[in-house]
């Protein structure tokens, strides 16, 4: 059995997570998937997988193996693909993008064209998925942060402000007149916040109050949507970034209590993909079109 199948095999299994889904994936019956995995794993001399109730884990060689050759292999699917049974396809692979949930909703769907890519997103923090992206995983990541990473690139997309934000039966009566009003004002107000760590809204208070923050957190959320949510319930006040609480504003369920000012940077926000990656047409387009302004329906 040619050590290149044993591969398309053991990248089949890597990313259903099942040796039955990786076998079906591959067009084979799962003895024969299993037997060519244990061969691969003899050839190797270690483990790729631990068996769980659920499917299976990557071990610690099968992630470094799976970052070694995903990319060759990804690049030779569809030339094997091909030889396998016919004449090659024209179609473009299915591209695989890693974001938060928040991100991907607000900021990535409204740029995708109905004539982009095939798409399978996947969601998780920044580290998350900048992780996802170095072994492989995916094929692109938007996040916040640029990777720091040798084999990553970071392609600038856009900036993101952050609003000062309530509903409207919680906004002071009196719009404040100075940054020392609103902090004053802010003082005991319930909170609500997308960690309980706080690290923008501490900055805020700090920079732009010049206090601590002495808000009443009432609501730890890791989902920018249901923090928003919690806002126009009368929850508490919050810090969103911008794309996070447009919509409220434009209902009318929650108001911008005051301008937040130059001290608050606007945070960029990137797409980071693989420096190998780079000469792939279908991922340079996605980018290109993440770049720019929103498509309408």
């Amino acid at each position: 059995m040619a050590a290149s199948e044993w591969l398309r095999t053991f990248l089949a299994i890597y990313r259903t997570g099942s040796v039955s889904a990786g076998a079906e994936r591959r067009g084979l019956s799962q003895p024969a998937a299993s037997q060519q995995l244990a061969s691969l794993e003899r050839q190797l001399g270690l483990p790729l997988f631990t068996r769980t109730p659920r499917g299976v884990e990557p071990t610690r060689r099968g992630r470094a193996l799976h970052a070694q050759v995903a990319d060759s292999l990804d690049r030779l699917e569809q030339v094997l693909v091909g030889l396998d049974g016919g004449p090659l396809p024209d179609a473009d692979p299915v591209l695989r993008l890693g974001s938060s949930a928040e991100c991907f909703s607000a900021l990535i769907v409204p740029r995708l064209r109905p004539d982009g890519p095939a798409l399978v997103a996947r969601f998780g923090p920044d580290t998350e998925v900048l992780d996802l992206l170095e072994h492989g995983e995916v094929d692109l990541a938007v996040t916040s942060t640029t990777p720091g990473r040798r084999s990553l690139v970071a392609t600038p997309l856009g900036t993101k402000r952050f609003v000062l934000v309530g509903a409207p039966v919680s906004a002071p009566s009196t719009p404040p007149s100075s940054l020392e009003t609103l902090g004053a004002w802010l003082v005991g107000k319930p909170w609500v916040a997308y960690s309980a760590e706080l690290p923008m809204t501490r900055r805020f208070w700090l920079s732009a109050l010049g206090r601590p923050f002495g808000g009443d957190l009432r609501l730890v959320a890791p989902d920018l949507r249901a923090v928003a949510t919690a806002v126009e319930h009368g929850l508490g006040c919050s810090l969103l970034p911008d794309f996070a609480c447009a919509d409220g504003l434009a209902r009318g369920t929650m108001v911008e209590f005051h301008p937040v000012p130059p001290q608050v940077s606007s945070e960029p926000w990137f797409a980071c993909t693989r420096s190998a990656d780079l000469e792939r047409i279908p991922l340079r387009r996605l980018v290109s079109d993440l770049a720019g302004p929103v498509i309408s329906g």
